[in-house]
């Protein structure tokens, strides 16, 4: 005879209240503390303490206030715990009297500082084009670099004053030449100097010298040898506000 094997009988007995709450009030706890840890570090992250800080190294001849420059920079800086220095080198590097924005960061930390260099005026500038000088993009300067620059706040200058098309192009060779030109007339300044199909300079005081297009080096060698010579001849009163034109092969011509 085969024995039956009785089957273990299950326990149904109903859970209790507190059983069937535990697994929920666990869940519970463990959203709380995870909400908790968020907003702590959301907190953390708010303390004025961590967000990145900018230090300044501005350029004393700058002709703009410091505040003009933090507010072109403003969206990229304002509660940032980390900076866009590219964007923030391209910004400051569109105002016409920054030259250069240097920005370093700061060891173990987001901190930058920002190193602004200001434009240098070599020459005043004019545009040939502009009836009226007050028109915007009709006045500025150019730099030591040779970059022509036209800002909205002008300072006054003593530089000299160069003409031509707002062409960088052309700005650049004017800036060349000019260059050239001071270093070989030596001890006489260059007043102006206007470029447009021919060369003209004025001399200090006011002394009008036509280079032409053609051999412009040569003629102002020539004109610098003949105004020595024309003053042992000629009163220096009369010759400082009379006009040179060199544009003759073997000559030129000479207006009082």
């Amino acid at each position: 005879m085969v024995k039956k094997k009785r089957r273990p009988k299950f326990n149904k007995r109903k859970k209790t209240l507190r059983e069937k709450i535990k697994p929920l009030a666990i869940s519970f706890t463990v959203l709380s503390i995870i909400g908790l840890i968020v907003w702590g570090v959301l907190r953390v992250m708010e303390s004025p303490f961590l967000k990145a800080k900018i230090t300044w190294e501005i350029d004393t001849k700058l002709p703009i206030a410091q505040t003009v420059l933090k507010k072109s920079i403003h969206a990229l800086t304002n509660n940032k715990y980390q900076f866009d220095t590219d964007k923030i080198k391209q910004l400051l590097e569109f105002q016409p009297w920054v030259a250069q924005a240097h920005i370093t960061k700061k060891w173990l930390s987001n901190d930058i500082k920002i190193k602004i260099k200001s434009q240098q005026i070599a020459m005043r500038w004019e545009n040939n084009d502009c009836k009226k000088k007050q028109a915007p993009h009709c006045t500025g300067y150019i730099s030591n670099n040779g970059e022509l620059f036209s800002p909205q706040k002008t300072v006054k200058s003593a530089a000299p004053l160069a003409r031509s098309k707002a062409n960088p192009t052309i700005v650049m060779q004017l800036y060349q030449d000019y260059q050239n030109y001071q270093k070989q007339a030596g001890k006489m300044l260059i007043k102006s100097f206007s470029k447009t199909h021919i060369d003209r300079l004025v001399f200090k005081p006011n002394i009008k010298v036509n280079l032409g297009y053609q051999q412009k080096n040569q003629r102002l060698a020539r004109f610098l040898k003949t105004y020595k010579k024309l003053r042992k001849k000629v009163a220096r009163k009369r010759l400082d506000k009379a006009t040179y034109d060199m544009r003759y092969p073997k000559g030129f011509t000479l207006k009082y």
